[in-house]
Formats: structure tokens, sequence, C-alpha cells
């Protein structure tokens, strides 16, 4: 096929796929009918063929697919010649100076007829598609590219060049709408980061629009080569169709391509080199020679560098601890880094340092494809508001005597079932003031070990009733937009605790070994686990109280 960065398949006439790869698959097939397609951005093409009895070797030839693609490009669908002008102008023009020796690129852009039929009353709406992005070094706005960048909202695009000091920075985009993400950028001296993103309607109007941060392309360029070139670009897809699909499936001459044109562009190499880590027997020179080549190229601290490293490390010497005090501070580009190092973290709670960046990420990854994104921020203040301690008391007080009161009723079976439903509900106030008693009684100031955290989970699944609690949640959510706020692992956690809180009301010994897969599988250091334990603690006391208000 003339395209290599389009997956193909081959389909017997049972409409079972028998061969699958990209750019090229070689298969030995039956006599029979057969289609060969081609698919990608939406596009395909698709021929049908047919095997003969003796037939030796035989070549189906599919045109290229053209599809969508965030680079404004020749051969996609989604190119303009005003949005590749728009991108060759800003790299011809002088960048903004913001330091030295680095680039950063950013296109955003909407290649649909959107711009054309605005009217004066929407106008405004759409413009807010291109806005929100901030290039930030630690607390500091480096780069606000709703003032920085040159737009033409007319032609739907924003385009900004910007020369930089090496090293890491994050890429925050805020939408009133729909909240705030944040991914990393690293800056290496002598090359330009790209970023190219394309915008997407959204909802019933779909207005504003919202970029579609899994489907961006990231390529580095050396300074006196910045437009992407063609080539990369499509090595670069096939590598992240096949990093989604989590198999190496890519042939032999795709995987050297992509080996022999990292040095035109080190994002190639770091995806090469996570493909060969998902080989069944890793071929470890070869690893060994990407990592020297590319540590050459980005630099042996490079936070992708140093989770591939451990990977290598860990192929090589399966029964040796990784090496000591070995730590990571800021986040990788590619989520599979993220993974290895976050699964180092799990069991090492000082290879994410307190206070750092890969600490603050650890619990708010978001799903990006292939690259890794995470909701900056924690939660400031409750989302439902709790009982005072003077309210607390006052209830207690009165529950207290309503309770001796009903206990000396004597009913019948269907009023004793009132009651009991009675007691439950005035016990509800009284779990908030449970839940202080349980966060004052877990030592935060201590590590933990596995089996405390674990008694933890146990005990906090049975305190409340989480099926209740989150029904009320969900009731709150429009008004609160509470659950935007959870965390990642809060949300695994939440309807685990409500299966747990289940085996426990059947009278059942926790399974010690699935608790152990499931917190292990969270891949977050084990503070972080804590603090979002005793998050949920705090929330699941704030409803209990909420419900009670309710009900009283």
């Amino acid at each position: 096929m003339a395209d290599l960065a389009a997956p193909l398949e081959i389909v017997d006439g049972g409409f079972q796929v028998v061969a699958k790869g990209f750019g090229r698959v070689e298969a030995e097939l039956r006599p029979g009918l057969y289609k060969a397609r081609a698919g990608i951005g939406g596009t395909a093409q698709e021929k049908i063929f047919a095997v003969e009895e003796g037939e030796g070797e035989m070549a189906v030839v599919l045109e290229r697919v053209l599809f969508a693609s965030p680079v404004p490009m020749d051969g996609t669908t989604t190119s303009h010649e005003y949005h590749q002008a728009a991108v060759n102008a800003a790299f011809a023009r002088p960048p903004l100076k913001k330091g030295s020796g680095a680039g950063f690129f950013l296109s955003v852009r909407d290649p649909s007829e959107a711009p054309f039929i605005q009217t004066d009353d929407t106008t405004a709406r759409y413009a807010l598609s291109f806005t929100g992005f901030r290039l930030r070094k630690a607390t500091e706005t480096l780069i606000d590219y709703d003032q920085d960048a040159v737009r033409d909202i007319s032609r739907g695009y924003a385009v900004l060049a910007a020369e930089l000091d090496p090293g890491a920075y994050v890429l925050q985009w805020s939408s009133e709408r729909y909240g705030t993400l944040a991914r990393p950028v690293l800056l290496v001296p002598n090359w330009i980061t790209q970023l190219f993103l394309m915008v997407e309607p959204q909802g019933e109007t779909g207005l504003p629009m919202r970029p579609n941060f899994a489907d961006a392309s990231v390529q580095m360029a050396p300074f006196e080569s910045a437009y992407p070139r063609e080539r990369y670009f499509r090595l670069s897809e096939i590598a992240r169709q096949a990093l989604l699909q989590g198999r190496n499936i890519v042939d032999r001459e795709v995987m050297n391509a992509l080996l022999h044109d990292k040095f035109g562009n080190p994002i190639l190499g770091l995806l090469a080199a996570h493909l060969l880590l998902l080989d069944e027997k890793p071929r470890l020179n070869l690893l060994n020679i990407v990592m020297g080549n590319l540590g050459v190229l980005l630099g042996g601290d490079f936070p992708d560098m140093v989770a591939l490293r451990l990977r290598l490390n860990q192929l090589e010497k399966p029964q040796s601890p990784p090496p000591a005090g070995l730590s990571v501070s800021f986040p990788p580009l590619l989520r599979a880094s993220w993974d290895i190092l976050a699964r180092q973290a799990a069991r090492n709670d000082s290879f994410f340092p307190p206070g750092s960046l890969c600490r603050e990420a650890a619990d708010r990854t978001v799903d990006n494809g292939v690259w890794l994104a995470w909701k900056p921020g924690r939660l400031t203040k409750p989302a439902v508001t709790p009982l005072s301690d003077a309210e607390l008391r006052n209830k207690k007080r009165h529950d207290r005597e309503r309770i001796l009161a009903v206990l000396d009723f004597n009913g019948d079976k269907r009023d004793g079932e009132q009651v009991l439903d009675s007691i439950r509900k005035l016990a509800k106030p009284l779990l908030r003031e449970k839940m202080r008693l349980f966060i004052k009684s877990v030592d935060q100031k201590k590590p933990q070990s596995i089996e405390k955290i674990q008694d933890i989970v146990i005990r906090l699944a049975g305190a409340l009733p989480w099926q209740e609690l989150m029904e009320k949640l969900s009731e709150l959510d429009e008004e609160l937009s509470f659950s935007e706020q959870l965390s990642s692992v809060q949300k695994t956690l939440i309807p685990n605790l409500m299966l747990l809180r289940q085996v426990l009301q059947r009278g059942d010994k926790p399974d010690s070994n699935q608790l152990t897969l499931l917190l292990d599988a969270l891949n977050v250091p084990r503070a972080v686990l804590l603090e979002n334990l005793l998050g949920l603690a705090r929330l699941g006391g704030a409803l209990a109280a909420r419900l009670y208000e309710e009900r009283k």
C-alpha cells in the first residue's frame, strides 16, 4: 500500500479478520474470497480479491487513505492552504522570546466549515474554542496563549512560536465549561517541541469547541527545519495507533524507519522504544542501543528516558532493586512511561517526592490516548455543607431522646420495621462524627504498610452506606459538579467500596489477595492512596449529614 500510516485488515468470506498490520501485511491464505481494507480517521479504502488453488504470491495494492490530521499537511482530509500558510508564517517570524536555547510551538485549528458560518450572535462563543492555554513554569505563567498567539478566528486557527530556556514546563488549558487539563512540555536544547491540536464541537450547540488532546500530534524538530515532515508525522501515527492497541504490530520496515528517523525527530525513538518493550521477548541489545542514542538526543534525565531505562533494567536484572535514591519529580510525555514510573512509586513513596508535580498528578491522571494528562489542583472546600459542631451536638442530644422513646415501643412487626428504619435514619448525623474519629485514628505522619492500608479500606467500606451516599452524590452533581473534582483514584475506589461493603454485610471475610491486586493496580504512592481514602471519609461524613438534614 502507498500509505504506511494506515492500519490494514484482511477479512475472509466469513467476515473474520485473518491478518492485520500497518502499511503492509503478509499472510498465507487458503483459497477463497477476501477483502483488503485500510481505514484511518473515519475514511477507508477497500478491495475484494480471490485466492485461487495453487496460486503463488500475489499483491493487492490499495490507494492511499486520506485521513484527518491535526497537522495541516497535504495528503489529509483536514488540511487547508491558509492553515499551512499560518504555520509557515509562525516559523518564519522571530519567535516570542521568553528565554533561549529551546523552542515551543502550539497550533490550535478548526479544519471544518464552522469558521465561515458563524453569525454576529455566535462568533464570540466560537472564538472561545481557541483560548484558555497557558504555558507555566512552576507557579509562573510564561505564555498566555490568549494574548500572545497569532489568531484568525474567521479562518479557524491560532498559532504561536516561542523560544524558551530548556527545561520542564506545563501546558495548562482551562475552560469554564470543561474545567482544567494539564500536560507536560519538555524542551530540549536546540530542538523545537511542537504540539498540534484540532478543536471539535461538543454538546447541543457545539460551541465553544473543545481541543482534542487525545489525538494530538507531538513532534520535535531541529531549529533549522521547523515545519514537521510528512514522513515523520505518518510514522508517529503508526506508532501511536499501535501503542493505543497495546501491541507491537508494526512490521520490520516501519520499525527500522522509526529507529532511523529518531535522529530527526526523537519522539519517534520514544514511541519505538515503548513498542519494542511490548514484544513477547524484548530485544534487550537493540533497546540498549536505542536508549544510548536517545540519551544523546534528549539527555538521561528526560523523564521518559528514566522510565525506559528503569524498565530495561528490570528486564535485564529482574531480581535487582532500582538504583538507590532514584526519584522522578516531573511527569513524562507518554502515558506508557508514566505507568512504568507509577508502578515504582507505588512500591516506594519517595520515588515521587512530596511536593513534586509527579506527586500532585499521581491520582489525577485522565484518559488522553498515548499522551499523559491530568487535572491539576486539589479540592479546597467541601462540596456539601456538613453540620456544624454545635448543630451536631444538639441533634445528637435530640436523637438520643427519640431513639430511647422508640425502643420502648411495643408494636406489631410492621411497626417494628418502621422503628428500625427510623433508627437507621437517626444514625446518619452520627456518621459524620464517626468519620471524624476515623480520620483522627489514622496516623498520617508515618508511612503506612500495605496491610495497614488494607485495614483502612475495609473499615471505610463498612462504616458508610456507600451505595446510598453515591446516589445522593449523583443527585447533587448537577448543582455542585463534585464528581469532576474527584480524583481518578477515588473514582476507582468508590465502586470497590460498594462491593466490599456487600461482602462485609454478608458476613464474609474480604479476600486479601484481591484487595492487594486492587491497590497495586492504582499505581500511586501509599501516601497519595491514604490521602484519597481520607478524602472519601470526609466526603462520606458530609453526605451522610446532608441526607439527615433532608430526612429529619
